[in-house]
């Protein structure tokens, strides 16, 4: 094996969390397949590796840089493997993973997700996860902390978050955003790769850049706050619209009315809905259905199509009238529920 040591460390594969301000560098290359498991169990997640064909040899790199919430690394094994990822005890890291090489496939409750230079995935630390690649693939990490993004989400919504950020986990590195984070995604790593960086050697430094990629990618993936983040704000906008927003996000469900937000927001019903109609280019009652049909779209992107009801997702998100429900949600993402539904599977 060849190993280049960690900064701040030695050559034993000692994992470098136990200093988790310090900044790790580490090259290894090996054909022992038992070695670099025992080093990824280490340095990264509890996992197993196995091989899926006898055909190929065994010649896997891992290049690993940054600290342990904000790190870059990229692994390759020469040869087609399955990873497994444990079920363990969630922590606080998320992870980025795109295949600039080759292709490989992630399993996560029994979903199905392409890994390739044009589809990245997005997953937390926790459940089982199946991580699939082909001969020639390189897959790019990129860990980061999601205690932190939801505290810089609070900040750009400048109000707390009323429950918790899940990212979707398919992400369309082809789309404008996409492309965006991806420009992003090189950078930060490359950064954090080059022992030279201020970004390595100053932590202001470091934390002002690992903020930047949190922020970059807030609004580049999916999440529960996707909407309230790039929806349109006025600086102008009164304080009882966006408490009328707020009230409105946590309580969708609900059966609400007018009068019901606009006692929440403490000012009448004609005052709310010329705030809306003046501030948001829409009424109190238009945001609370855009509201739940984000969430019915995002419950059956997520959804498994051979247990999950149509009928039952629009019931729980708040929706009476299944007619008019079908209709909106054709109108805004045209596509039926149903076929969303069963896009999901698709990955």
């Amino acid at each position: 094996m060849e190993k280049t040591p960690p900064k701040g460390g030695d050559a034993s594969g000692a994992k470098p969390a136990a200093h988790a301000g310090s900044v790790v560098d580490l090259v290894i290359r090996t054909t022992e397949l038992d070695e670099m498991e025992d080093l990824t169990n280490s340095l990264i997640s509890s996992h197993r590796l196995r091989p899926l064909t006898s055909e190929g040899v065994f010649d896997s790199t891992l290049q690993i840089h940054g600290v342990q919430d904000f790190c870059g690394f990229t692994i390759s094994y020469g040869r087609s493997v399955e990873g497994r990822l444990e079920d363990v005890s969630p922590d606080e890291r998320m992870a980025f993973v795109m295949a600039p090489k080759g292709t490989g496939q992630l399993t996560l409750n029994r979903q199905e997700f392409r890994m390739s230079g044009e589809r990245g995935v997005v997953f937390p630390t926790g459940p089982l996860k199946i991580l699939n690649h082909s001969d020639d693939c390189e897959i790019s990490v990129l860990l980061m902390n999601r205690h932190k993004a939801a505290e810089q989400c609070a900040r750009l919504l400048a109000r707390d978050l009323d429950q918790d950020l899940q990212f979707d986990t398919g992400f369309d590195l082809n789309s404008a955003n996409g492309q965006s984070w991806v420009r992003l995604f090189k950078y930060a790593t490359a950064e954090l790769a080059n022992p030279h960086s201020l970004f390595r050697s100053v932590a202001a430094a470091r934390q002002q850049l690992e903020q930047t990629v949190l922020t970059g990618f807030l609004l580049s993936q999916t999440h529960t706050y996707s909407e309230a983040l790039l929806r349109p704000q006025s600086a102008a906008a009164p304080f009882y619209v966006r408490r009328a927003e707020a009230f409105i996000e946590a309580h969708f469900s609900e059966p609400l009315s007018l009068a019901d937000i606009a006692a929440q927001a403490g000012v009448s019903a004609r005052s709310l809905q010329n705030g809306f109609q003046n501030f948001r280019n829409m009424t109190p009652m238009a945001f609370l259905r855009a509201v739940r049909l984000q969430r019915v779209h995002r419950m059956l992107l997520t959804a498994d199509p051979g247990f999950a009801r149509v009928t039952e997702i629009a019931l729980a998100c708040g929706f009476n009238h299944m007619g008019e429900f079908a209709s909106a949600y054709r109108c805004t993402f045209g596509e039926t529920p149903r076929e969303t539904l069963v896009r999901a599977r698709a990955g």
